[in-house]
């Protein structure tokens, strides 16, 4: 009798911890998804509100300037970006406990880097073109110092997980990966002179993807191991 009771209790406590496991994974990945959604349509509504800004030619981070016109909205995006790779770092974690550190201290410099605003007297369009600002102040070099060493972490963690996931025998995600990390950092070094904004897009837009990418996969394996 003893045995049969303890064999229903111990099934039952197995199955809720699962659960609790599946949720615990399940809730970041949510998080990041509405964290990198929110970037996107901050930053959009906030360049189609400025005047004369464009994606092609101009820095997201003059959106969130003193003199642009919806710096609020852009610094909530740049938050958001920041917020969305806290929680990719704790679905990172058991892929590689190093990636999961690199992708958090970047989601961190972000969000500082939300609050050391550029100077656009004149609106965030055009701002800062022919090269890099004039990197003079104490918040100027806090801005580009934290945002560029937070981009490198970021790409650090991509490789990182690119190269477990490699020794892991997952190939063509580990290969995407590091593809991933290579093309991040090709449009960081090509960003700058007269039309930035390509290329700097072109490197947030792919970090981004692999940022929600984390998440889906990991909702993925959620729904795998509740089938």
């Amino acid at each position: 009798m003893a045995d049969a009771t303890q064999g229903p209790s111990s099934s039952s406590a197995l199955v809720l911890a699962g659960t609790r496991g599946r949720d615990r994974a399940a809730l970041p990945a949510a998080a990041v998804l509405v964290g990198v959604a929110c970037f996107w349509i901050a930053i959009l509504v906030a360049a189609a509100l400025e005047p004369g800004y464009t994606h092609r030619r101009d820095y997201v981070s003059t959106l969130a300037a003193h003199g642009a016109g919806h710096a609020g909205l852009a610094m909530f995006a740049i938050v958001a970006a920041g917020a969305a790779m806290l929680f990719a770092s704790l679905l990172l974690r058991p892929v590689s406990r190093a990636a999961g550190v690199a992708v958090a201290l970047a989601g961190v410099g972000f969000v500082i880097a939300a609050f050391t605003r550029l100077d656009c007297p004149n609106g965030a369009a055009a701002c800062g073109l022919g090269g890099r600002f004039e990197v003079s102040g104490s918040t100027e070099i806090g801005h580009w110092t934290t945002t560029t060493v937070s981009t490198a972490l970021l790409i650090a963690g991509i490789v990182l997980t690119g190269v477990a996931l490699l020794r892991r025998g997952r190939t063509a995600a580990g290969l995407a990966t590091l593809a991933a990390a290579a093309v991040t950092a090709g449009a960081l070094l090509a960003t700058g002179g007269e039309s930035p904004g390509v290329s700097q897009r072109v490197g947030i837009v792919v970090a981004t993807a692999w940022i929600a990418a984390v998440a889906l996969a990991s909702i993925a394996r959620s729904r795998a191991a509740q089938a």
